[in-house]
């Protein structure tokens, strides 16, 4: 069957195709670009998913699962330190300070810094701590735990860290500002 249009064919001036190719160079992005930007969104969102303990078929760990933050919530306008101590005495060899840095207006998938000390102020090296019902790898003393997974997660009081080879030391909140 022949198309009805074949036999009009409508040829493009010089001035359409340069309308058209300043159009599409001001307002049109390359695919590539386009896609880059959906994956990261998509794997930014399917991390937080999975820390929260959201994520379909498979957990992070086994233990029982953060609920979820809310979306839309957000920090104030200053920033925000919680500062975390161990149980006992200062002095002990295994106490600790932590302190959680939120940055102004930071939403869910805002990466909160920690930074856990010795009793010498020295940063803890490596280990594990504990915050809002969330295991959080030490590396050098430093960690970080998404907005959103700490919000969801900060009536869990149990605080603690423990150092690789070592045994859980508790602590608590001491102070934010």
């Amino acid at each position: 069957m022949k198309n009805a249009f074949e036999d009009n064919k409508v040829e493009m001036t010089p001035a359409e195709e340069s309308f058209i190719a300043r159009f599409t160079a001001d307002y049109c992005r390359p695919h590539e670009v386009v896609m880059a930007e959906r994956l990261a969104a998509y794997v930014a969102a399917h991390n937080l998913s999975f820390m929260a303990g959201t994520a379909p078929g498979f957990s992070l760990a086994a233990g029982v699962c953060a609920p979820e933050a809310p979306a839309d919530v957000q920090s104030p306008d200053e920033e925000v330190c919680f500062s975390f101590a161990s149980d006992g005495d200062a002095d002990d060899p295994g106490a600790w300070k932590a302190t959680l840095v939120v940055p102004p207006k930071a939403g869910p998938g805002t990466e909160l810094a920690l930074t856990v000390v010795d009793a010498s102020g020295e940063p803890a090296g490596e280990g594990v701590f504990t915050l809002s019902g969330t295991a959080l790898p030490l590396v050098a003393g430093r960690a970080t735990i998404p907005f959103g997974i700490f919000l969801a997660g900060i009536k869990n009081t149990d605080v603690s860290f423990r150092r690789a080879g070592g045994s859980a030391v508790r602590g608590t909140l001491a102070f934010f500002a």
